[in-house]
């Protein structure tokens, strides 16, 4: 009987011995674990403070407000209000040159094409020409102009002879709109005059006025105008300045002519091209149109709300230019 307790003595020792040294061992695997989660959340927890720690410094700089572009602008195109985006940056991000109001944007010409959503800085833009009180609208529809000319490119208008000589009638001029084939420019006197003078040149000496596009408008300088004053064709215009419309219109006729030549050389493949191009063309003119007519109202309706307890005020004049030696169509 002695013999079991003994026995039964040992085996309780070996036992509570065995539990001794499990719960030792789980208790040091279950420190060195806590002690492993308690740094990685200390670690998260300085990661995350940091973070905050550096919005914060940021939200405190000053905020300035930068304009960005809503969509594509071409090189030489002139950005209007409606094709910018105001938008708060931190001033130690943003140059100097880019903090721009609205008021020095507008009106102002691209001198590189400037994606949708670049910001508008003082180096990418330019004082487009300066509006004069004698700055008018002409269309033209003699002039030959370049396949992929668009509106708002810029262009010379030339004149050559048979001869060979060429001259630069007008320079760097924009395009104010363009449709099938009609173009219109604004020009001042002295160029109205100078382009009346071609016209009447290229009438007698059966000359061609055409049209070259710049590449890079914003960057390149105008060229110099090289046509030089007719008197003899200028004094034709004092004696009889009916002569100016009859040039301009045998000179239509025969860029009709042309035309006409052209599309019957054509094969019905390239005509039905032709047609497309222009039905495109109009859908886009149209298309801006309606655009731009929808600004113009969203304008006036801001305009009407701002100033509804104020008396309103008539201011519109009416200009009707009657330039007898301008270059009209008819």
């Amino acid at each position: 009987m002695s013999k079991i307790r003994l026995r039964q003595k040992q085996l309780l020792i070996a036992g509570g011995v065995g539990a001794v040294a499990v719960l030792f061992l789980c208790t040091i695997i279950g420190f060195f674990y806590v002690k492993h989660l308690t740094t990685k959340y200390t670690e998260q927890r300085v990661s995350v403070e940091q973070e905050l720690a550096q919005t914060q410094q940021i939200l405190k700089e000053d905020m300035v407000k930068v304009e960005f572009v809503t969509r594509n602008i071409s090189s030489g195109e002139i950005i209007q209000e409606s094709d910018l985006d105001t938008r708060l940056m931190p001033r130690s991000t943003v140059a100097a040159e880019t903090v721009l109001t609205k008021e020095l944007i507008r009106g102002k010409a691209a001198k590189v094409e400037l994606p949708e959503n670049s910001a508008v800085t003082s180096t990418v833009i330019y004082d487009d020409e300066i509006t004069s009180k004698d700055l008018r609208s002409q269309e033209f529809r003699l002039i030959e102009l370049p396949s992929k000319l668009k509106k708002s490119d810029y262009v010379d208008v030339r004149i050559k002879f048979p001869s060979g000589q060429d001259y630069i009638v007008l320079s760097k001029k924009r395009v104010e709109d363009l449709q099938n084939g009609t173009v219109w420019y604004h020009m001042n006197e002295k160029e109205i005059l100078n382009i009346s003078g071609a016209i009447v040149d290229a009438y007698i000496q059966d000359a061609t006025i055409y049209a070259l596009s710049y590449v890079e408008p914003g960057i390149q300088e105008k060229a110099i105008t090289t046509y030089p004053a007719n008197k003899a064709v200028l004094d034709l215009i004092d004696s009889d300045p009916n002569i100016v419309q009859r040039a301009t219109t045998e000179l239509e006729r025969r860029n009709r002519l042309k035309l006409e030549e052209a599309m019957n050389s054509m094969t019905p493949e390239q005509k039905q091209e032709y047609k497309n191009k222009l039905n495109t063309q109009q859908t886009a003119d149209n298309q801006a149109k309606s655009t731009q007519s929808t600004t113009q109202q969203q304008s006036t309706n801001d305009l009407i709300t701002e100033t509804e307890s104020t008396p309103q005020v008539d201011t519109e004049m009416i200009f009707n230019d009657q330039n007898s030696v301008g270059a009209e169509t008819p």
